[in-house]
């Protein structure tokens, strides 16, 4: 009986020991699990509406050519940040990790932005010219100019369409593990005019383009990237997203804007019909404000009238307003401020967010700066997520 007793009681003990070894070893998988997590990505994440960053952080492969190749920093914004809303539509910032584009790199960038070459236009180049362009390879997207000289004849005839391409990638956490990418979104600037000089040093003449043909000429653009990007084996089943964004003008105080949008699954070798996208920027106070949202308009315009009255030397704000679907989606307000000491900059920003709460408290993504010059003194935001303004002085 005894023995039997001791048996029993050996089983028990060894259960245990088993049960606590075996939930040791879930606790410490568990813990290993959490540790990869915390090392393929950024910890956190500000909002739902922001990716977290894959680790370790890479720049982009084309790095500094957005700078370089579109018109503005009001266009290179727009393009970038609206890429990205298109990006979600696809992978929800919940389940996957951004990082800059690695495949695209700068001299790919360049040769796609380059004019497609005619035969005889690389029999026609030196060994250093056909280097220089690339012209070997031949993978230009813009129209050629059939060995075409005269820059009048360039302009109306095969201008400039693609002024740049960025690359976004995306990965859920289990294949970010094994470095494998997920998915991707790839945008093309277009320009909206054609900037050139008949002779060097000499006068500068735009021609407008057509937004129509611009938009035709991103989409054929768009087909081919995907044919080049198929070829490659880590790319082949991945879902893949385009985006056209026509640029405005030189000079233009707002941006440009996405014009359509589309889809290729994986392993498919074509794109999907194009969504178009309702989408515009405008100045506020305007006319055009005024046709989308009277009452913004009206508001902003008693904003300017409130800061007037509540300081003399206040000139006038001005606003940019982002409409998707006629709908204000965003609104940026620069407020300029002469300097006179950091308890006169403390007040002013306070007044100007009581003000914000009166006139624009139902916007869901507000951004105010105030400044000096270009000198930013202080920043408001408010997003749908918070109750009050976040405010910050700069130092």
């Amino acid at each position: 009986m005894k023995k039997g007793f001791l048996i029993l009681a050996s089983v028990i003990l060894l259960t245990a020991c088993s049960s606590d070894t075996t939930q040791k070893d879930n606790q410490d998988k568990s813990d290993k699990e959490k540790e990869q997590t915390k090392q393929i990505s950024t910890g956190m994440q500000i909002s739902s509406d922001y990716y977290r960053t894959l680790l370790p952080f890479k720049v982009s492969a084309a790095r500094g050519l957005t700078q370089d190749n579109m018109i503005s920093s009001y266009n290179s914004e727009a393009f970038e940040s609206g890429l990205l809303d298109i990006s979600k539509q696809t992978f929800s910032p919940d389940d996957y990790l951004y990082r800059d584009g690695q495949f695209l790199d700068k001299d790919t960038v360049r040769a796609y932005l380059a004019p497609k070459y005619t035969k005889a236009e690389i029999k026609d180049m030196s060994d250093d010219e056909k280097e220089q362009n690339n012209a070997r390879e031949n993978l230009g997207l813009n129209p050629t100019h059939k060995g075409e000289t005269d820059p009048e004849k360039i302009a109306e005839n095969s201008p400039t369409y693609l002024s740049h391409i960025i690359e976004q990638d995306y990965f859920t956490e289990s294949d970010a593990k094994k470095q494998k990418i997920s998915g991707m979104t790839i945008g093309l600037a277009m320009n909206s005019e054609y900037v050139y000089q008949k002779e060097e040093y000499g006068e500068t003449y735009t021609k407008k383009l057509d937004n129509k043909e611009v938009e035709k000429k991103g989409k054929e653009m768009a087909e081919e990237i995907l044919s080049r990007l198929r070829v490659r084996d880590d790319l082949k089943n991945i879902p893949i997203n385009f985006g056209i964004f026509i640029q405005s003008g030189e000079g233009d105080i707002k941006p440009g804007k996405f014009v359509s949008f589309a889809s290729s699954e994986g392993g498919k070798r074509n794109v999907k019909s194009w969504e178009k996208m309702n989408q515009k920027y405008v100045t506020i106070p305007s006319n055009d404000a005024a046709d989308l949202d009277e009452n913004l308009n009206s508001n902003f315009e008693q904003f300017n009238q409130d800061l007037q009255k509540y300081f003399p030397n206040f000139t006038q704000s001005v606003g940019t307003g982002k409409f998707d679907d006629d709908k204000l989606t965003e609104l940026e307000i620069k407020v300029p401020l002469d300097y006179y000491g950091k308890a006169e900059v403390i007040g002013v920003t306070q007044y100007v967010a009581d003000l914000s709460q009166k006139y624009f408290k139902g916007i869901d993504d507000l951004e105010i700066s105030i400044v000096d010059g270009e000198e930013p003194q202080a920043l408001i935001t408010k997003t749908k997520d918070d109750d009050e303004p976040q405010i910050h002085i700069y130092k």
